[in-house]
C-alpha cells in the first residue's frame, strides 16, 4: 500500500512539470555593429539560449531553437517563420555592438494573436558581455513565470557546504542464480552519512555535478526457499559510497554511486534431525546504485527511486539486486556559509521482498 501511494505520488509529480511545460522557440538573432555589418566574433543566440535554460530553474520552459537560420528582422519575418514551423511563440530581435556598448533588444512574437506580446531589452558596456546576456535570459524566464503564475525559484546555483540530509525507502532484494534456487531475499535496511566538499563539482549547460564521500552501514535477511531446511541468513556490510549526483532544471536529480564493503554473515540453520547451528564468514563486496530524485521547490523534501547491485565475492559470486522507493529531506546548515558543502545522512533505507 505504502509503495503504491509512492508511484501515485511520484507520477503526479511528473504530471504537474508536464503540465507547466510552456513551448517556446528561439530563433536566429541578429548581430552587428554600427556601420551596418555582421558581427560574428560572438554567436549571441547560442549563449542566450544556453543562459534562458539554466536561469528556468523550475523547467517551465520548454525552449528549442527554429530549424531556419533565417534571421527575422520584421514581424512579418516572424509571421512567416512561426507558420512554416509550427510555434506559437517566437523570439527574435537583434544585438548591436558599438565600441564601447552592447544594446540588446528581443521581442516576443505571438502567432496566434498575430502581435508581438512584449519587448525585452538590456544594455551594458562592451567588457559586460556576460553580465548582458545573464540580465536578459533573467528578464525573459520572469515573464513567464509571472505570465503562468508560477512561483519562480530563479536561485543562482551556488556552492553548498553543510546541508544534512534523512534519506528513507521500501523495495525488497532478490539474489540471481545460483544462489537464486535456495535462497529469497526478505529485508535490507540501510543507513549511511556522505559529504560533499564542494557543490557544484563543475557545470554542463544546465546539468549541475556534484560528488560527495561518505560511510555506511547495511543490513539484510535472507531465508530459506521451499524444499530447503529452514535457515535465516543475515549480512551486516560496511560501505564507503562515492556519489556522483547531476541536478537539472533544479528539481530533477540523477545519482550514480559505488561503494566498496566488507560483508560479515551470519547463517543460522534450524536442522531437522539436529541442533540450532549458525556459522559466519566475511567477505568483500562492492555496491552500485543508481537514482532519481525529483525535489520540491524548498529543495528540502525530495521522492525517488533507485536500484542498488551488490556483487559479494564468495567463491560462487552472489549478486543480488535492490529496487526501491525513498524519501529524502535536508536539513539546513547551522552554519550558513556562501557555498554549501552537501552532507547526506542516509536514515531507514528498508528494501522488503517476497
Amino acid at each position: 500500500m505504502r509503495t503504491k501511494k509512492l508511484i501515485i505520488l511520484m507520477t503526479y509529480s511528473f504530471l504537474t512539470i508536464t503540465i507547466w511545460s510552456f513551448d517556446l522557440s528561439l530563433a536566429e538573432l541578429y548581430q552587428y555593429s554600427p556601420d551596418g555589418n555582421d558581427f560574428t566574433e560572438i554567436n549571441i543566440t547560442r549563449d542566450l539560449f544556453k543562459s534562458v535554460r539554466e536561469t528556468d530553474n523550475e523547467g517551465v520552459l520548454s525552449l528549442s531553437r527554429t530549424n531556419s537560420k533565417d534571421i527575422p528582422k520584421s514581424i512579418l519575418d516572424a509571421a512567416l517563420l512561426s507558420e512554416s514551423e509550427n510555434n506559437d511563440f517566437i523570439l527574435y530581435g537583434f544585438l548591436k555592438v558599438s565600441k564601447n556598448y552592447y544594446d540588446f533588444e528581443v521581442k516576443l512574437y505571438d502567432r496566434e494573436g498575430g502581435e508581438i506580446k512584449t519587448v525585452f531589452y538590456a544594455k551594458n558596456s562592451s567588457s559586460n558581455y556576460d553580465e548582458l546576456i545573464k540580465t536578459m535570459s533573467m528578464q525573459i524566464v520572469t515573464y513567464f513565470h509571472k505570465t503562468l503564475g508560477v512561483t519562480s525559484c530563479l536561485v543562482d546555483l551556488q556552492k553548498e557546504h553543510g546541508v544534512i540530509d534523512i534519506e528513507s525507502g521500501l523495495g525488497y532484494w532478490i539474489p540471481f542464480y545460483p544462489w537464486a534456487e535456495s535462497l529469497m531475499g526478505l529485508v535490507s535496511v540501510h543507513v549511511a552519512s556522505s559529504l560533499t566538499p564542494v557543490n557544484p563539482l563543475f557545470k554542463w549547460d544546465i546539468f549541475t555535478f556534484a560528488l560527495g564521500y561518505g560511510i555506511g552501514v547495511d543490513y539484510s535477511l535472507g531465508m530459506n526457499k521451499e524444499g530447503f531446511e529452514a535457515y535465516s541468513l543475515h549480512s551486516v556490510r560496511l560501505g564507503f559510497p562515492v556519489t556522483l549526483s547531476t541536478l537539472w532544471h533544479y528539481s530533477n536529480k540523477l545519482i550514480f554511486s559505488m561503494a566498496p564493503e566488507l560483508q560479515v554473515d551470519v547463517l543460522i540453520q534450524d536442522r531437522l534431525y539436529g541442533s540450532l547451528v549458525s556459522e559466519k564468514s566475511t567477505a568483500l563486496s562492492l555496491c552500485t546504485s543508481i537514482g532519481y530524485e525529483y525535489l520540491f521547490t524548498n529543495k528540502r523534501f525530495s521522492l525517488g527511486f533507485a536500484t542498488r547491485l551488490h556483487t559479494t565475492f564468495y567463491t560462487n559470486i552472489l549478486f543480488s539486486i535492490e529496487p526501491s522507493f525513498y524519501c529524502r529531506y535536508r536539513f539546513n546548515p547551522a552554519n550558513k556559509a556562501e557555498a554549501w558543502s552537501e552532507a547526506s545522512f542516509l536514515l531507514g533505507h528498508i528494501t522488503k521482498g517476497d
